[in-house]
């Protein structure tokens, strides 16, 4: 009957979001804490985190800013014909009255190259039960000045 009354008094474990720090990509492990190794069958990542993920935009405008001999931009297109590749010299959007329209809207897939590095801190929160984490978002790190 005690240990009944302890069990339903305790408080339940905190869902809180915590930091962890990666410790290996492959296989992935996550220390949380001192001693805490996350080995990738206790996480739950989010897509985005990973290398190689690929996400389809829409380019509706293109705005480049210091085209001068210290910041030059540059943007190359290409289709791919088969076995050849011929680089598009030019690139038009018709000008159009209605913004959302389809022929004012270009179509790019963006692919993701900077997945988990050793090192990284990431934003862990656990479930109920402590059992499974939920790896959310690398930690922003401010740019060295």
């Amino acid at each position: 009957m005690f240990v009944k009354m302890h069990n339903e008094n305790r408080n339940p474990p905190s869902t809180a979001p915590r930091v962890g720090t990666v410790v290996s990509v492959t296989p992935l492990k996550i220390q949380y804490g001192d001693s805490i190794i996350l080995e990738r069958r206790h996480l739950i990542i989010g897509e985005s985190l990973m290398p190689g993920y690929k996400r389809t935009i829409e380019l509706t405008d293109l705005l480049m800013s210091g085209q001068d001999e210290k910041c030059p931009a540059t943007i190359s297109f290409y289709r791919n014909g088969g076995s050849i590749q011929e680089r598009i010299t030019k690139l038009a959007v018709p000008i159009t009255d209605n913004l959302d329209s389809p022929e004012n809207k270009i179509k790019a897939t963006i692919t993701y190259t900077d997945g988990l590095k050793v090192g990284d801190q990431v934003i862990l929160q656990p479930d109920e039960s402590l059992k499974l984490w939920f790896v959310k978002d690398r930690v922003w790190k401010e740019p060295d000045e």
